[in-house]
């Protein structure tokens, strides 16, 4: 009995964990900061953008190559931002952004 006490236990301090580093690292993302509790799994051909993987979590930092219309000119940039999804609503890579990326010009 005492030996599923202590799985139990270890179970929830997972779980716990799992919610304040997801939180911290939202709260970083909203402010375009690199998230910290997260490990880079992948990254894809595009640019650089990096998928990354925390305690029950998914973070996607897009950096994808662009050309844009600036002042009349083609500029080459990137179109960068961060999404994070948890692990029951998992955001696939190849799906690409769901959210408005920013433009920064390539110098």
């Amino acid at each position: 009995m005492r030996k599923y006490k202590n799985i139990l236990a270890f179970v929830i301090l997972l779980i716990a964990i799992g919610f304040v580093t997801y939180n911290i690292d939202s709260k970083r993302i909203s402010g375009e900061e690199k998230p910290i509790f997260v490990v880079p799994t992948s990254v894809a051909k595009d640019g650089g953008t990096t998928v990354y993987r925390g305690l029950g979590y998914k973070v996607i930092r897009w950096k994808m190559i662009s050309i844009r219309q600036v002042d009349g000119n083609e500029v080459q940039g990137f179109m960068t931002g961060y999404e994070i999804s948890t692990m029951f609503k998992s955001q696939n890579i190849n799906d690409g952004p769901k959210k408005e990326l920013k433009f920064v010009i390539n110098e």
